[in-house]
């Protein structure tokens, strides 16, 4: 079993659903990311073995960062918390 295998299993072991449209929306609550005029790079990184590759819906649990024009990065974690990271 691989690390994206044992993250996922670890998710729905925890009642957290897979995916990553209800992390993003999460992050954009009043505790989350405050979006600044200027443009936004979300990236999503899914799994190898995602079900999204067979054009079917997203199984695994991807990792989330999003890059602003401040040139901070914030990362969205499985909780749909975000934590600000700096560039390197």
């Amino acid at each position: 079993m691989n690390r994206h295998e044992r993250r996922r299993l670890a998710a729905l072991n925890r009642g957290r659903r897979t995916g990553y449209l209800h992390r993003i929306m999460s992050a954009l609550g009043p505790d989350g990311i405050k979006p600044t005029v200027g443009v936004h790079l979300a990236t999503i990184e899914h799994d190898d073995g995602c079900a999204i590759y067979r054009g079917q819906g997203c199984d695994c649990v991807p990792d989330i960062s999003v890059s602003g024009p401040d040139n901070g990065l914030t990362v969205i974690d499985e909780a749909g918390q975000c934590r600000k990271v700096a560039r390197q």
